[in-house]
């Protein structure tokens, strides 16, 4: 479940694009505004190159959008160049390769998972065999993989199901050097996809990987909402790839234990690193920010700790992204349900939480690069827009 990606129309805010040159060069702070003649725009993921990526309105369109942050062409934004209307989980990632994972509106009307880069076109993804829709999460750091979920429906209850997949590119070209194609793979689900198998009397009929690292490793979650009570139950899984390359194994992740228990019981894992460290949220009537970390590189047992959050109890606060150094952001509420733009570390995770100090009346990060710059958004006046900043 990515409950925290909500889309509001907002208000056009334009920044001239050589006021946003020298402003970045001289604070390592980027206050973007939204896609020209937009409304509105949040980013979630951005490269190693500083090239961000992210959801806005484009001539009234739903789109992916991007900005590049710093080079020759600092401050340029671009766009998909496809609708993606029918998508209400648009989360668009990017690789350090160039390539851009997302969702847009396929030739049925329905959701459908995209590979594209910027200026070149892009490619569908497809979905697994009798499924209407797919959605694509996340897209490795080396352009392998790609993470999501693919849907079928069904003619009685549940009436739809949803399967965690991963696209593994295909190379044709000197060397392997050139991906052409992207061949799909189901993620198991280890028989906890039986009525009762993790809670009683609960069929977790929805799963899907939201994220991915540069060997494989995916973590996602299981999930099931009951629309007449209104209900939600999840677990945090992580799938390990079999020595062939071809399979993947399941696992859930740690829950939390003894007297926090009853008060997280569910879980959601929402990113990885090279490292195999996964990040998410535990939850129940609260959320608190979550971090699943392993002892060695791809390793396959993971230990719980739950990361500080800006007030003694946790409010609904989420580690959304971890890059490679060990940096986690995501956001925190404060005690007047404000939500900040919030940073953590691997290496010290129970060192107080960190606003990364983006401006408005509300601010949330949703990616994290390897140099230190996290991307979101902040809301003033009533206006969604893009921000980025540099923290190290």
């Amino acid at each position: 479940m990515r409950s925290s990606r909500s889309v509001v129309v907002l208000a056009a805010l334009m920044l001239v694009v050589g006021a946003l040159t020298l402003w970045a060069q001289n604070t390592g702070v980027w206050d973007l505004g939204v896609y020209p003649g937009g409304t509105w725009s949040q980013l979630l993921a951005v490269n190693d190159s500083g090239v961000t990526v992210g959801i806005g309105d484009v001539a009234g369109d739903r789109r992916m959008i991007g900005v590049r942050l710093v080079g020759h062409d600092e401050g340029q934004w671009f766009e998909s160049g496809a609708s993606s209307a029918a998508v209400s989980e648009l989360m668009p990632a990017i690789s350090n390769t160039g390539v851009i994972a997302g969702t847009i509106t396929g030739g049925n009307g329905y959701p459908e998972a995209y590979a594209w880069v910027p200026d070149h076109g892009g490619m569908p993804l497809g979905t697994l065999p009798g499924d209407f829709k797919s959605y694509a999460y996340a897209i490795s750091r080396n352009g392998k993989f790609i993470v999501g979920q693919s849907m079928r429906q069904l003619t009685e209850a549940p009436f739809v199901i949803a399967t965690a997949v991963i696209w593994a590119a295909q190379a044709d070209g000197p060397g392997g050097e050139t991906a052409v194609t992207w061949e799909i793979h189901a993620l198991p689900k280890g028989g906890m996809d039986t009525l009762g198998a993790v809670f009683p009397g609960v069929l977790l009929r929805l799963w899907g990987g939201w994220g991915v690292n540069d060997s494989g490793q995916v973590a996602g979650d299981a999930y099931q909402f009951d629309p007449s009570t209104g209900e939600w139950w999840e677990i945090a899984v992580a799938w390990n790839p079999m020595a062939h390359g071809k399979d993947w194994q399941v696992q859930q992740l740690p829950m939390p234990a003894g007297p926090l228990a009853g008060d997280f019981p569910f879980t959601e894992a929402l990113a990885i690193d090279n490292r195999g460290d996964i990040v998410g949220d535990v939850w129940g009537g609260y959320a608190a920010p979550a971090l699943w970390s392993t002892g060695q590189p791809a390793g396959k047992a993971w230990t719980l700790t739950l990361l500080p959050s800006l007030n003694d109890t946790p409010m609904w606060d989420v580690a959304t992204a971890i890059n490679d150094s060990g940096d986690v952001v995501g956001y925190c509420y404060d005690a007047e349900w404000v939500a900040h733009a919030t940073r953590w570390n691997v290496q010290s995770p129970l060192s107080p939480a960190q606003t990364l100090g983006f401006p408005g009346t509300g601010s949330a990060a949703f990616g994290v690069n390897n140099r230190g710059i996290a991307v979101g958004f902040y809301r003033s006046g009533g206006v969604k827009t893009a921000y980025a900043v540099k923290f190290r």
